[in-house]
């Protein structure tokens, strides 16, 4: 998952509801491209009063490319990596993963770990 990716499932759920051939477009790129419908939630998934600590430790989280989650939290948020440590296993996270292999919820306890 991307960063995009679980911003929008916050918001909603979404769908392909169509295919764009690469020779569509010019230049042509190496990929098709797709049309995305995003179902809205009625209420996001993650309360409003937590959205911008959630999103402040995602998008350090995202930060730094295949890095492992407690680098690129300790990085991004300018922590040490024994509080970044402390609230990964808090969340119940192995501090070895990669942030595009986390679900939202897996997020939002991440996010609820660094705000206790």
């Amino acid at each position: 998952m991307s960063l995009l990716a679980l911003s929008v499932q916050v918001y909603g759920v979404p769908h392909i509801v169509g295919r764009i051939p690469a020779g569509a477009f010019f230049p042509k790129p190496e990929v098709d491209s797709a049309i995305v419908r995003v179902d809205l939630h009625a209420v996001p998934v993650v309360p409003a009063d937590e959205l911008a600590l959630f999103f402040r430790v995602a998008r350090a989280g995202f930060g730094q490319r295949r890095k492992q989650l407690l680098n690129s939290l300790a990085a991004g948020l300018g922590l040490g990596r024994e509080p970044v440590r402390a609230a990964l296993e808090g969340a119940g996270l192995e501090p070895r993963r990669r942030a595009e292999t986390l679900s939202v919820p897996e997020w939002l306890a991440l996010t609820r770990a660094f705000s206790t």
